[in-house]
């Protein structure tokens, strides 16, 4: 198989596994249905302007649409709201971490030091906070000395994690792997991940993906995949590898059924069309099926932190050229161009076409 979709590893192993009504604030937030997250929070707001809870859902969502200022204001609002809130601390800390990267070297020192603050406050108020903690582990193990980076820690600070969410450390490791181009050690880790989270889904679909990403058990992938469904039926990730698994094999009847099944059980959401297509153009198939799939996606605003569109109409663009309409792929490029001047993929395929 060539080039198994590969982009579901990164968002899944940040998302917990969620508890609570279901349309609470944060339990849409942990689910990753951040629109409606957002929206939820907003209505409470309105009847409890000082709502800490509400406060740090809002400020995290802001902070995933880049909307950073407005972050920083709400999840400051949250620690003077509660500040005997280790969620409230936290908040701000991974707010300060987002702007640190914006920052760039010399901006970032100081939403770096917040950072290492607020996490810290997290954790003395919850030493076993599973995101303070892992937050603290990147931060440690990337941060320069001049604000507090600091190796060590970030080995010690794992070892705290390993206690506290067993799953959740391992799937920092297993990223750590991936970004070290280590294959074999990211396997290993997705495996412990699986064998320590027994009952929820996380670590199914993250071993699933991985598994048929690097082609070793494409049936286990999808038997894992159907398992995370069956068992959180709302979290996207298991969707989007039996939608790889079954474009893969040109299962259209079923990969229509799960298309319905997806958006059904996650409130319309239609990342498994996405990640269908993906693998059809990777595959240099179909691509006028692919190019359905992801016209049918563009008709619904995406999640935040999803696909993008520009990344879609970069995607179309592909199924048009392997259909030997280029004039109409350079279209497409060039809108995916407007919607994001930095979206070097489509930049460059744009170049090449018009020579």
């Amino acid at each position: 198989m060539k080039g198994f979709a590969a982009s579901i590893l990164v968002l899944l192993a940040a998302a917990p596994a969620s508890a609570g009504a279901a349309d609470e604030p944060a339990t849409l937030f942990a689910r990753g249905a951040y629109r409606r997250a957002a929206a939820a929070a907003e209505r409470v707001l309105a009847a409890a302007p000082t709502d800490a809870s509400a406060l740090v859902v809002l400020a995290r969502v802001r902070a995933r649409e880049a909307r950073l200022d407005d972050a920083r204001e709400l999840s400051e609002q949250a620690v003077k709201a509660a500040p005997s809130s280790a969620d409230a601390h936290y908040a701000l800390a991974e707010v300060s971490g987002m702007r640190a990267r914006a920052g760039g070297i010399l901006r970032g020192l100081g939403p770096a030091r917040t950072l290492k603050r607020e996490a810290e406050a997290a954790l003395a108020i919850d030493p076993s906070h599973a995101d303070a903690l892992n937050l603290l582990i990147q931060f440690h193990g990337a941060a320069p000395g001049i604000v507090g980076g600091d190796k060590k820690q970030a080995a010690a600070l794992t070892e705290r994690l390993l206690v506290a969410d067993p799953a959740r450390a391992w799937f920092a490791r297993a990223q750590d792997a991936m970004r070290e181009k280590d294959s074999t050690r990211a396997g290993e880790c997705w495996r412990k991940a699986y064998e320590t989270e027994t009952q929820g889904a996380r670590a199914r679909v993250n071993l699933a993906s991985w598994l048929a990403q690097t082609r070793q058990d494409i049936p286990g992938a999808e038997r894992l995949a159907k398992q995370a469904t069956e068992i959180e039926s709302w979290r996207i990730g298991g969707w989007q590898v039996l939608a790889g698994v079954q474009a893969h094999e040109h299962r259209w009847t079923e990969l229509e059924a799960t298309f319905a099944a997806s958006e059904a059980a996650t409130g319309g959401r239609r990342e498994a069309w996405h990640t269908a297509a993906t693998q059809l153009l990777l595959e240099k198939v179909e691509p006028a099926r692919a190019e359905r799939y992801l016209r049918y996606y563009l008709e619904r605003e995406p999640e935040i932190g999803s696909f993008s569109f520009a990344a879609t109409h970069w995607r179309i663009a592909q199924a048009l050229e392997q259909q030997s309409r280029v004039p109409e792929a350079v279209a497409e490029l060039k809108v995916a161009v407007k919607l994001d001047p930095k979206f070097e993929p489509a930049k460059k395929d744009l170049k090449r076409l018009k020579g």
